[in-house]
C-alpha cells in the first residue's frame, strides 16, 4: 500500500531506529524495558491469578466490590501476557504480536485492557466510598447486581471508543511497526489522544484519588477514645493512608505514557511544511527513552495489586495464607469468623 504525506511520521520512526538503534539512550530505554517488564510478568501474572482465585471463593464472589477486583485481575492478566509476547519478541524469540494478531486486535488488548482495568478500578472506588462513609445504608447502592451491571457495561464502552483501532491502524511489513492510514491522520493525531488522556485517564484517576482521599478523611474523623481505640481500627487508618498512597502512585503510573504523546513533534522535528528534515537521534532515542519508562510505569502498576491487596488487607492476607496452607497440605488453625472482605478496609 502506497505511503502518503500523512503517513510521514511513521516513516520517520522506522528510519530512525536504523540510524539510532545503537545511541546509549536508546540502548538504555530498550535495558530498562527488557529487565523492568520480564520482572513485571513473573511478578503479576501469579499474583493476579492468585487475585482472581480469592476473589471467587464461595464467600468473596457474593460481595460486589470483590467482582471488580476480580475483573481487573483478568485484564491486567491480558495486559501482561501481551507484554510477555513484546518482550520475547524484542529477543527474536517469537513473531512480533502486531504481525500475528494484527494492530487492531493488538491495540484492543493492550489499550482497551489497561482502560478497562482503570475505570473498574474507579467504580471500585465509588462502591467502597459508600460502604464507608454510609455503612448502614450502602446496600441500597451497592450490590452485586449493579456492580456486574456496571463492570458490563466498562467493558463494551471500552471496546466501542477501541473499535476504531480495526480502521485506522495496519501492519507495515516492511517497517515492522502499525501504521494509520491517512484518513485517520487527524483523529489519531490530535482528537483521540486528548479524548483518551481526559475521559480514560485523568478522570478516572480523579475519582480514585477523591475517593481515597474522603475514606482517609472519615477514619481519622470519627477518632474514637483511647480507651476504645482496638487494633482493627488502627489498621484500617493505616490502610486507608495506603490507600491515598496508593491512589497518587497510580495517576502518576497512568498519566505519563498519556500525557507524553502531546509532545511527539517536539522529539521527532516534526516539519509542518511536509519537508524531510535530518533526524535528531538524541531527541529520537530519549524519545524512545521516556516511551520505555512510562509503559514501564504502567506494566509495574498492572502487576502490583497483589502486592497492594497483600499490604492493605489483614482479610486478603488471610486468605492468602489458607490458600497457601491447602496447596502445602499444611493443616489449618481455626480462625475466628471474620468479617468480609468487602467490609474491611481493602484495595
Amino acid at each position: 500500500m502506497p505511503l502518503s504525506i500523512e503517513n510521514s511520521s511513521n516513516i520517520e520512526t522506522s528510519i530512525a531506529i536504523e540510524l539510532c538503534q545503537y545511541h546509549p539512550y536508546y540502548l538504555l530505554g530498550e535495558t530498562i524495558w527488557r529487565i523492568g517488564a520480564l520482572l513485571c510478568v513473573l511478578l503479576g501474572m501469579p499474583g493476579h491469578v492468585i487475585v482472581v482465585i480469592i476473589m471467587l471463593n464461595s464467600r468473596n464472589r457474593r460481595q460486589p466490590v470483590c467482582l471488580y477486583f476480580a475483573t481487573i485481575a483478568i485484564f491486567e492478566f491480558i495486559y501482561l501476557i501481551i507484554v510477555f509476547w513484546l518482550w520475547c519478541a524484542s529477543l527474536s524469540l517469537v513473531r512480533d504480536p502486531r504481525a500475528v494478531l494484527t494492530c487492531g486486535v493488538y491495540y484492543s488488548l493492550t489499550i482497551g485492557s489497561s482502560n478497562v482495568s482503570t475505570l473498574l478500578l474507579a467504580a471500585a472506588s465509588i462502591d467502597r466510598l459508600l460502604i464507608v462513609v454510609y455503612p448502614s445504608r450502602y446496600s441500597i447502592f451497592v450490590t452485586r447486581t449493579k456492580a456486574l451491571v456496571k463492570i458490563i457495561f466498562i467493558i463494551i464502552f471500552v471496546f466501542i471508543l477501541i473499535i476504531q483501532y480495526h480502521f485506522s491502524f495496519y501492519y507495515s511489513y516492511l517497517y515492522n511497526i502499525c501504521e494509520y492510514y491517512s484518513y485517520a491522520q487527524l483523529w489519531h493525531g490530535k482528537i483521540w489522544p486528548l479524548i483518551r488522556l481526559a475521559l480514560l485517564a485523568f478522570v478516572p484517576c480523579l475519582i480514585i484519588c477523591i475517593c481515597s482521599f474522603v475514606i482517609l478523611k472519615n477514619r481519622y474523623y470519627r477518632r474514637p477514645s483511647a480507651t476504645s481505640e482496638t487494633t482493627g481500627t488502627r489498621h484500617m487508618r493505616t490502610a486507608s493512608l495506603l490507600l491515598v498512597i496508593y491512589s497518587i502512585y497510580y495517576t502518576i503510573s497512568v498519566m505519563p505514557l498519556n500525557i507524553l504523546q502531546f509532545f511527539h513533534s517536539y522529539f521527532f522535528n516534526d516539519d509542518t511544511a511536509g519537508k524531510t528534515t535530518e533526524i535528531n537521534c538524541l531527541k529520537f532515542s530519549q524519545w524512545k527513552m521516556l516511551m520505555k519508562f512510562c509503559m514501564l510505569l504502567m506494566a509495574i502498576n498492572y502487576s502490583n495489586k497483589f502486592i497492594v491487596h497483600y499490604l492493605v488487607s489483614m482479610q486478603f492476607r488471610r486468605y492468602v495464607w489458607n490458600l497457601f496452607r491447602k496447596i502445602t497440605s499444611i493443616p489449618e488453625r481455626n480462625n475466628k469468623r471474620t468479617r468480609s472482605i468487602e467490609g474491611s478496609s481493602y484495595l
